[in-house]
């Protein structure tokens, strides 16, 4: 591996791990992203998704929402706990409640190559993995004493 995959230049480099069961869907992303210099894994499985995930390191789960045997969020959840230093991004025709509840970036199909492209260059940036907003531990004071 040399210094030519160097992370910081919008996660170039980066392994992301591509779960949709519509394989025309998969080969898509999977040409735009190997374009742009992406490490690309594509299953429709999502059991073998998280296998993958926790046999190597995977910088971003881009998984569709809607799939047979585990939706996108179950998987999701599954991937982090394997994986807690891995991101996600749901794509899915539909937002559902589940998709809002969960408080995952979601990506609407269909979408545009350069949609896809900024929104895991956006995911990659951002330094830490996906968490809910946890409320700060005390009160802020204001400006201290007047």
């Amino acid at each position: 591996m040399g210094p030519m995959t160097e992370p910081n230049d919008g996660g170039k480099g980066a392994t992301i791990l591509v779960v949709d069961d519509e394989a025309e869907v998969r080969a898509l992303i999977r040409e735009v992203l190997t374009l742009n210099g992406y490490t690309v894994i594509d299953t429709g499985d999502p059991v073998e998704a998280r296998r993958i995930a926790e046999r190597q390191p995977i910088q971003l789960l881009l998984t569709d929402v809607v799939m047979p045997i585990m939706n996108g969020i179950e998987l999701a959840q599954r991937v982090e706990a394997a994986s807690p230093t891995t991101k996600v991004l749901l794509m899915s025709g539909y937002s559902t409640a589940a998709v809002k509840g969960s408080g995952r970036p979601l990506l609407s199909k269909p979408f545009r190559t350069g949609d896809l492209l900024a929104a895991i260059r956006q995911m990659l940036d951002s330094r830490s993995a996906f968490r809910r907003p946890v409320p700060p531990t005390s009160p802020r004071p204001g400006f201290g004493p007047v």
